[in-house]
């Protein structure tokens, strides 16, 4: 279950992928390297809490919360070190505005697909 999850984020960040390619003539060269790069470190980060929630469903209840915190706080973690990062690097090359953006949109989408994921996964298991 968790492959079909992970199959599914990487198909909508593809997709997102190609429509920040698309909007390359408005974004700028900047804008689409961050707008790709949020989409990627989103990516990763839905997949890596995933692995985690996935390990806490025969668990019971309590684990199961605990790794939903932990996911999230381990996501934010990682985005915000991301963006630290290169904002502190600086380099001409991404739009740290594009890289935010496309963080926070990506994740709003992943956390929906999650949520449908772990309410299937979860059914009768944490009960």
């Amino acid at each position: 279950m968790t492959g079909r999850y992970a199959l599914g984020v990487a198909l909508l960040a593809l997709t997102g992928a190609a429509l920040i390619a698309a909007c390359a003539s408005r974004l700028g060269e900047a804008g689409v390297r961050g707008a790709l790069l949020g989409t990627v470190v989103a990516a990763l980060g839905a997949i890596g809490g995933m692995a985690l929630l996935a390990r806490s469903f025969e668990r019971g209840a309590r684990e199961l919360l605990g790794a939903v915190v932990i996911g999230i706080l381990g996501r934010m973690a990682v985005f915000c070190a991301v963006l630290f990062y290169v904002g502190l690097r600086r380099p001409a090359d991404y739009s740290l505005t594009a890289i935010a953006l496309s963080i926070v949109g990506f994740t709003f989408v992943f956390q929906a697909l999650e949520m449908r994921f772990v309410l299937k996964g979860s059914r009768g298991a944490t009960s």
